[in-house]
């Protein structure tokens, strides 16, 4: 059965009108506690470890490699794909059916819980940039691709139902430090469940993710010597979050995501060639 929860009211729509569909790329600053930010309609929104409430993060995905600045993987029990990790109980298929359905202010979102890995120390390496998301459904299971179109688009793993980057250079900053360690959770990542075309609980999702892009103090989010946005450490982990009452999660879990979609906070940035 399906985890399905209502919440949110107040200003989601008016951000929603405000940022999707940007000509610019935007760049959302999860840096903050609760802060979140819309790309292409999704919303990204940085949780507190206490947001998971009694669930299990069911774990598909590992994204990372030892000595790599810039990492990317998606969900397969093909080994060397990308940067994907080895042992097949974190990294493989999974089915629509599994993904929880939230709703906010009457939308319907699919949720997706991203869990990083990075250095916290005094060289500033706890910051992370998440440079793509490219969601697809249909296919086979445990794809072994490793080609993309010439739009950047992973190919021969399913439909695309959802891009982050879009040729617009968007990304996400994120912050390690901010949470209490690898294993708790860092964003939630809600995707219009009208994005997957009204695929079936046994479609297949694959999730390609690429992280590190921005480097090393990175100018659209500010000047000066600000961080280390290369993967430092570790893996970083896409999961689903599998409640205890599959029929609504607790009170606490609901409010603590609500504040954080109502702190939105975004920059944008003009494209350069």
């Amino acid at each position: 059965m399906r985890n399905r929860a209502n919440f949110g009211q107040g200003t989601i729509v008016v951000l929603l009108a405000l940022c999707a569909h940007a000509a610019s790329g935007t760049m959302i600053d999860l840096t903050t506690a609760g802060a979140s930010g819309v790309i292409n309609d999704a919303i990204f929104q940085q949780i507190d470890p206490r947001a998971t409430g009694t669930g299990v993060i069911d774990s598909f995905a590992q994204v990372g490699a030892a000595n790599r600045a810039e990492v990317q993987a998606y969900n397969t029990t093909v080994n060397n794909a990308f940067n994907n990790g080895a042992p097949d109980n974190f990294n493989h298929s999974i089915t629509l059916g599994i993904v929880p359905i939230v709703s906010i202010e009457t939308v319907d979102y699919y949720q997706f819980l991203l869990d990083i890995n990075e250095n916290n120390n005094a060289a500033l390496d706890q910051y992370l940039s998440l440079d793509e998301v490219q969601i697809f459904v249909g296919d086979t299971p445990n794809p072994s691709s490793t080609s993309f179109d010439a739009d950047g688009i992973l190919q021969g793993v399913g439909t695309l139902v959802y891009d982050m980057e879009s040729n617009l250079r968007n990304w996400v900053a994120l912050d390690y430090s901010l949470n209490t360690g690898s294993g708790s959770g860092d964003m939630f990542l809600y995707v219009p469940v009208s994005n997957f075309g009204g695929a079936g609980d046994d479609a297949i999702v694959t999730l390609y993710s690429y992280f590190g892009r921005q480097g090393l103090n990175p100018a659209e989010y500010g000047e000066g010597n600000f961080g280390n946005f290369y993967n430092s450490d570790g893996f970083e982990e896409w999961a689903v979050l599998v409640q205890e009452d599959p029929i609504a999660p607790e009170p606490a879990t609901l409010s603590l995501i609500g504040l954080g979609i109502a702190g939105l906070v975004v920059r944008r940035f003009t494209r350069t060639s």
